[in-house]
């Protein structure tokens, strides 16, 4: 067994956000270390479904002390950006240790453990960086056993070319179920279908093709009026994007001031759906040999389901601490803040109507001023 590594700071995580932290403590003085199960840095947004595009500016989506060179695209796509994470690292000269599988994190005195494969760590503060989407959910429907075809959750979702001439299920109608259900109908599939539990607000990427999403939730996010803001909002989505009701998607169930969370972003599903290339149903109910039963009690048959129904954040499996994870599994403080147990940070999980990248900058700056005092005892 290895001896184990001592650090000041260590970061669990080296996606966007935990980059971003590294980034933001280089800058003040202190070095971190950060680990990465992956074997590549943006190996995350590698493997991701071919269309995906960031849905925020180029200009908002950067991260801390090194910007998203101008000769990228408006919406940058997922391979490029990648790209740019790794460029991240080598320019801000970050500590990323690759391919190292971190199985646990625990108080040692005044200080915390690390245990992980390769190596094992010791440090003064650890922070947490593993984001939102670690690990995939896939519901277990009655009869699931029972079905024939294929079920797969989106994260293992490519293209939509590999399901040309097949009957699709999409279940869930967050960013991923929207756009991979317009992607399965541009790409030739026989028949798409997106089950919708609860019917979310819909917004154009860019407002009647001028103005950005991202640039409305930057302006209103700080008014302190979140339900005016929402029914405002309702109208210029209802113009943006027609009354979705005659296409079978119900009356958006919430808002995204008042709930803080972004609305889904359009880049196809709408006009995928006037064109009557997707059919809307209701949450599925049970599944069948031959397809899925719906909650209204219609059936149909299908030879692909997917399931883009979320993630969970798997912080409850590394880190055994109910005082700081809650019952859903997410940090009980805000990201890049001061938290009560000494030495404990998070970033990266909450959810914003500004756009996550741009939040992670900010929390980083943030966030590497709390560590740097936290580190000379001024906490």
């Amino acid at each position: 067994m290895s001896e184990v590594e001592t650090a000041d700071v260590i970061i669990v995580g080296s996606g966007a956000s935990g980059l971003s932290a590294a980034g933001a403590l280089g800058h003040v003085g202190v070095k971190a270390v950060a680990l990465e199960q992956d074997e590549r840095i943006g190996g995350t947004w590698v493997r991701r479904y071919e269309r995906l595009h960031l849905h925020t500016m180029r200009a908002f989506s950067g991260l801390a002390h090194y910007a998203i060179p101008r000769s990228y695209p408006q919406y940058v796509p997922k391979d490029q950006f990648a790209g740019y994470l790794e460029d991240y690292a080598r320019t801000m000269k970050l500590d990323v240790r690759l391919r190292t599988h971190v199985s646990q994190v625990r108080p040692d005195g005044v200080s915390w453990r690390i245990q992980a494969e390769p190596q094992s760590f010791g440090a003064r503060a650890v922070i947490f960086a593993t984001g939102r989407y670690r690990e995939p959910i896939t519901p277990e429907w009655p009869g699931m056993d029972s079905f024939q075809g294929r079920v797969l959750h989106s994260a293992a979702y490519r293209s939509g070319a590999d399901f040309a001439g097949q009957r699709v299920l999409v279940v869930g109608i967050g960013n991923s179920g929207a756009e991979i259900a317009a992607d399965l109908a541009e790409q030739g599939a026989a028949t798409v279908t997106i089950a919708v539990r609860t019917p979310p607000p819909i917004m154009p990427r860019d407002l009647f093709g001028l103005v950005p999403a991202q640039v409305l939730g930057l302006l209103f996010t700080p008014v302190p009026a979140p339900r005016l803001l929402d029914r405002g909002g309702a109208v210029l989505r209802r113009l943006g994007t027609g009354d979705l009701r005659r296409h079978g998607l119900g009356r958006e169930a919430w808002g995204p001031f008042t709930s803080r969370r972004p609305a889904v972003i359009d880049v196809g599903f709408v006009r995928e759906l006037k064109a009557g290339h997707i059919t809307v149903r209701p949450a599925v109910d049970r599944c069948t040999s031959t397809g899925v039963v719906f909650a209204d009690g219609q059936a149909d048959s299908f030879d692909v389901i997917v399931a883009a129904t979320g993630y969970r954040t798997a912080l409850d499996k590394i880190l055994r601490l109910p005082e700081a994870i809650a019952a859903d599994g997410r940090p009980r403080f805000q990201s890049g803040q001061q938290t009560p147990i000494p030495g404990l940070f998070f970033i990266g999980y909450d959810e914003t109507t500004r756009g996550v990248l741009y939040e992670s900058n900010r929390a980083s700056r943030r966030l590497a001023r709390v560590v740097s005092r936290y580190l000379k005892g001024d906490h």
